[in-house]
């Protein structure tokens, strides 16, 4: 039976949607948002909770065919799969109207609960204040929220206009690429209307666009160098269109020598600044910090440093101005058997 075969399988799935409708229609809010939200699932007379009760019943009768002792006189004394074909096409056309407006309501219910969940569980993150001017960020004890508070090192960082890049340069594991994350993640909470992972935060409505941990296809055929390049591309047109974004930009053009990576990657940020782009740029190539002199007021250089004692090294994954003069990959090389 074709009905059965395609709905067979969210037959499970009703008695929730029933449960979870009934919540909603019961609750009584307080905010005009969540009326409003409550009023979708309206639909005449029926209520959607017990709107859905009925289709259950419909696929709980349909399924006596899986019994054959039943199934069987129902189905040649009544006609019973064509009785209930009718019931579920009579239940269709009822509420056709009306089902899009129960899942959309369902789906606000759980974005607006899961940030009411954020903020309840993190009382002392602060609510971001949306500045008017683009291309603005100013964060005091900026954290990463998926990182435990007891291993947690929080940053202040502030960046204020557009056509100004922020060059973040450091060894590794000093905490570049996981700076960029916070900064991204804090970016999407303020946006979503969520609480941060900060003591405070001014922030331009604008969308974040990264380009990190880019990696090959090979279903597509495509390099991670390629794949790099269409991220890249994706980016510049979004600049071009002057789209309100915060670019995040973690070691571009990683896949190729390092030639030409440094041209490229000097091309890219002059293209960037001449465009208005706002963001930060994490790399190892010392020489990009050199062009703050070619940019002033249009390049500032932050690091995160290492301290080495004899072959131990010790990070604060601490955020601070200027260039970092501190490397450890030959550290490290030795470490594992490399002589230098």
């Amino acid at each position: 039976m074709p009905a059965q075969k395609g709905l067979g399988s969210i037959t499970a799935e009703l008695q929730s949607l029933q449960d979870s409708l009934s919540i909603l229609e019961e609750k009584k809010f307080k905010a005009p948002l969540l009326n409003n939200i409550s009023n979708k699932l309206s639909t005449g007379s029926a209520s959607s909770a017990l709107s859905v009760k009925q289709l259950k019943g419909i696929m709980d009768r349909i399924d006596y065919r899986l019994n054959p002792l039943v199934y069987l006189p129902l189905n040649i004394f009544l006609c019973w799969d064509l009785q209930q074909v009718f019931h579920l096409e009579a239940w269709r056309k009822k509420h056709q109207d009306g089902i899009a407006g129960w899942f959309e309501a369902l789906a606000e219910t759980e974005a607006l609960s899961s940030l009411a969940n954020l903020a309840f569980n993190h009382p002392h993150w602060a609510y971001p204040v949306i500045a008017s001017a683009k291309g603005c960020f100013k964060a005091t004890q900026l954290g990463h929220p998926l990182i435990p508070a007891t291993r947690m090192v929080c940053s202040d960082f502030s960046t204020e206009k557009t056509g100004h890049i922020n060059l973040i340069t450091g060894s590794n594991m000093a905490g570049k690429s996981t700076f960029l994350r916070s900064t991204g993640i804090n970016i999407v909470l303020a946006m979503a209307g969520a609480p941060v992972n900060a003591s405070s935060l001014e922030v331009s409505a604008m969308k974040v666009m990264s380009s990190m941990r880019i990696s090959d296809n090979l279903e597509e055929n495509t390099s991670t160098f390629y794949a790099e390049l269409k991220k890249l591309r994706d980016i510049i047109e979004a600049v071009q269109r002057k789209e309100p974004v915060f670019l995040l930009l973690d070691e571009i053009l990683r896949g190729t020598n390092s030639a030409d990576r440094q041209a490229g990657s000097q091309a890219l940020i002059r293209q960037l600044l001449r465009d208005d782009a706002a963001g930060m740029v994490a790399t190892h190539d010392l020489a990009l910090t050199k062009m703050a002199d070619e940019f002033p007021g249009q390049i500032s250089n932050y690091h995160f440093d290492v301290q080495v004692n004899g072959e131990e090294l010790w990070f604060d994954y601490k955020l601070k101005t200027g260039i970092c003069s501190s490397m450890n990959a030959s550290l490290l090389m030795k470490k594992i058997g490399i002589q230098l």
